[in-house]
């Protein structure tokens, strides 16, 4: 097989090594012929490709240092956008950044948006930190401190992008959630608060640990929807009560919405999210609740 190298000539190879130690170490190196004469097949080269080789050779700066050298681009991380009907570059949409629950993927803002607008905002799905499955179709949320970095990273990635792409409002930029993907919209809105302006989650709990921004969570006084299935297993006295107590500490306006129902995930859920997002979040919007629903709010104790 010519194309596989000739075997090396082991007692040529020997002479050449004992002789180099004859004293003339430059001749005993050197064959009588220019190495580059010939391929590995036997072939004669053209004499200006052998130029050509040297010159280009001759050409590459290996004295540059390392960091000089581009490197690769970081390819972006998976994210679907949804645009409203009638899309309009002059006006400032709100942005809808959601997290969808363990076993889906990016692509149930897809689902979700129309239930709640299909005019009043840009939303962006985020793919969950870890596989949840060998085909690499669904995804769920890891919280390992790498996996929320992970999370928090892609987060601004993508709502830079939708800045760079599309007309957004920088100030009405909400994060939401379903199941666990509620929760790690928690997590992240309690990391960046003076970025968001709410953090809406449908069945997730509070994340537990340590607030790193204290003080500033406090005064910011982060606006939160909490919606929760009746019938969540969550939901009972001990768990709320831990996670009032969480929000009452950090200051939080806290709305929270129960659903006679086994799931969180439901066509009037999706309603209250978009009622509440405008009410609450979009200080020159005419949405308000009705008088049949309303409520008055309850403040925390001063005890």
């Amino acid at each position: 097989m010519n194309r596989i190298n000739p075997s090396m000539d082991w007692k040529k190879n020997k002479n050449q090594h004992e002789s180099s130690h004859s004293g003339d170490h430059h001749k005993a190196l050197s064959p009588k012929k220019n190495l580059w004469e010939k391929d590995s097949n036997g072939n004669s080269l053209n004499q200006e490709h052998l130029e050509g080789a040297k010159d280009f050779a001759d050409g590459l700066d290996l004295t540059s240092p390392v960091d000089e050298f581009e490197l690769w681009p970081t390819p972006p991380k998976p994210r679907s956008f949804f645009l409203p009907v009638h899309y309009t570059a002059s006006y400032r949409y709100p942005l809808i950044v959601w997290l969808h629950h363990d076993g889906f993927n990016e692509h149930q803002i897809d689902q979700i948006m129309p239930h709640v607008s299909t005019r009043n905002y840009i939303g962006i799905g985020i793919r969950g930190n870890q596989a949840a499955d060998s085909a690499g179709h669904c995804f769920g949320w890891h919280d390992s401190p790498a996996a929320i970095d992970s999370t928090h990273d892609a987060i601004q990635e993508a709502i830079a992008e939708a800045k760079h792409r599309f007309s957004i409002h920088a100030s009405r930029i909400i994060l939401a959630g379903y199941r666990s993907g509620g929760t790690m919209a928690q997590r992240i809105a309690l990391r960046t608060p003076d970025q968001i302006a709410g953090v809406i989650s449908m069945g997730g709990p509070m994340p537990r640990g340590e607030f790193g921004r204290f003080e500033e969570l406090r005064q910011r006084k982060l606006p939160m929807l909490w919606q929760w299935s009746s019938k969540n297993s969550l939901y009972n006295e001990t768990n709320i009560r831990e996670d009032c107590q969480l929000a009452m500490s950090i200051s939080a306006d806290v709305e929270i919405r129960q659903y006679a129902d086994d799931d969180e995930m439901n066509t009037v859920a999706l309603r209250d999210t978009n009622d509440w997002i405008m009410r609450k979040l979009i200080p020159d919007s005419s949405i308000s609740d009705s008088e049949q629903w309303s409520s008055k709010p309850i403040a925390y104790s001063k005890n």
